[in-house]
């Protein structure tokens, strides 16, 4: 393309609400992850290691009754008709969101109780799980509401001050050194669901009573939610938490570091990604439904950009991960970036296929979103077992589990482009065309290094 081209180009995107709609996000998700880097710098200080390990463990127990927490419901916030439908489905989920954690909170009382807890730190611990898991899922139907409303930049600023309110907290709240850390989310998820749901008709005059009529013809109408989607988050969950569960036992805690600190490093740009684009394109999806035309061109204009954006820095780091982990960490982390190369081709398809699966929601797919999960939580386990077991060889394992998410998500990508109406063979042809111009030259240049 020459320059006039690419002058053009920009313009249009400059000018698209879409892709604004994008940028405004994105730049609010990117200080929304800044803020908390720079906080480490102050936490990693004033924290021990051990608090960072209770702190994570009560998070992940948190965050996995947060998945049934709301019913899913949350989710059909984007496929409400009107303004008053998406507030009496706010109330429903809200509702669910609060029994939910009400009996978590007296299960938790009652094993305080018949175990005789006596530490007064790890009561406080416990009774705060069912708090944060409350906030979580109130936020993140606080978060639907907003994007059902293309109210992005207001979506951007609430991620940005809940950040910095939770490191202000957290480094505050230094002088309760087992509590301070999940204290501190706890109370800057509180605060933030507080202060936006008083300030958005759809949520404000919550009372947490019995159902309505109404609410429980909308319970009917998007009874797949809770059906098929409560199941297939927590299969998402657990597939995502398997590393962790199962490289320590095969392979000891050096190489669970090494994994996830490539992990970790290569996911932050991913996320940053694929939130921003697949909370703007969901909103989009949504009101194109019935325009399969419309929804097309935008889907296969989405996923041939987000092709460009990625292919050259995930192929780079596909060929030369080791050395690049080597030059920026120091040798010592050389395998790290040897794992990150063969986590790469995997992560790249996650960043493409990740935002475009929104449309599973926008068509009511729960079932088969519920059935994908389950297969790939299954294939990922026996990828795992067969690289401990079978290899005794991290390298295999971890091969194996990226293969694995690579086949998967190539799928899940492909089918959510055809619900968005986008021809396979068209993605195939750009797909290869793409490829033989950035991969295959990079590809000749590491050998020519080699040799």
């Amino acid at each position: 393309m020459n320059m006039p081209g690419i002058r053009n180009s920009i313009k249009n995107l400059i000018k698209s609400d879409f892709y604004r709609d994008i940028l405004k996000l994105f730049s609010g998700m990117f200080f929304a992850r800044l803020f908390p880097a720079l906080f480490a710098l102050i936490i990693v200080r004033i924290y021990t290691p051990e608090n960072f390990g209770i702190f994570v463990l009560y998070l992940t127990i948190a965050s996995a009754i947060s998945i049934v927490a709301t019913g899913k419901y949350e989710s059909a916030l984007f496929l409400a008709e009107s303004p008053d439908e998406r507030k009496h489905i706010f109330w429903l989920s809200q509702k669910i969101n609060t029994a939910v954690n009400l009996v978590a909170l007296a299960v938790l009382l009652l094993y305080i109780l018949i175990f005789r807890i006596s530490d007064f730190g790890r009561i406080i611990m416990l009774l705060l799980i069912p708090f944060y898991s409350f906030s979580l899922g109130a936020v993140q139907l606080i978060r639907n509401i907003l994007i059902a409303r293309k109210s992005f930049k207001t979506l951007s600023i609430l991620e940005v001050i809940r950040a910095v309110i939770t490191g202000i907290l957290q480094c505050a709240l230094f002088v309760f050194p087992v509590l301070g850390l999940f204290l501190g989310a706890v109370c800057s998820q509180l605060f933030i669901y507080v202060w936006y749901s008083q300030r958005l008709p759809e949520s404000s005059g919550f009372k947490p009573v019995r159902f309505s009529t109404k609410e429980k013809e909308l319970a009917r109408r998007y009874i797949n939610f809770p059906k098929y989607s409560v199941a297939s988050e927590f299969f998402n969950f657990i597939s995502s938490q398997l590393p962790v569960f199962m490289v320590k036992p095969f392979f000891g805690e050096t190489m669970l570091g090494l994994y996830s600190f490539s992990h970790r490093y290569i996911s932050v740009p991913i996320q940053l990604v694929s939130i921003s684009i697949s909370r703007v394109y969901i909103q989009k999806a949504q009101s194109l439904k019935n325009n399969l035309n419309e929804l097309s061109a935008l889907t296969f204009s989405l996923f041939k950009k987000q092709f460009w954006m990625g292919i050259f820095p995930f192929t780079i780091l596909g060929l030369w991960g080791a050395e690049i982990f080597g030059v920026l960490f120091g040798s010592e982390w050389e395998f790290s970036g040897y794992l990150a190369q063969l986590l790469s081709p995997w992560l790249f398809l996650v960043m493409l296929s990740s935002p475009l699966s929104s449309v599973l929601i926008i068509f009511e797919k729960q079932k088969f979103s519920m059935n994908y999960n389950i297969i790939l939580l299954v294939t990922r386990i026996v990828s795992l077992a067969i690289g401990g077991f079978v290899f005794h060889d991290i390298v295999w394992a971890i091969g194996l589990y990226s293969l694995t998410g690579f086949v998967f998500f190539a799928a899940l990508g492909a089918w959510s482009m055809k619900l968005a109406g986008v021809k396979i063979a068209d993605m195939a042809l750009f797909v290869a065309k793409a490829t033989v111009i950035t991969v295959f030259p990079l590809i000749l240049i590491k050998l020519w290094v080699l040799n």
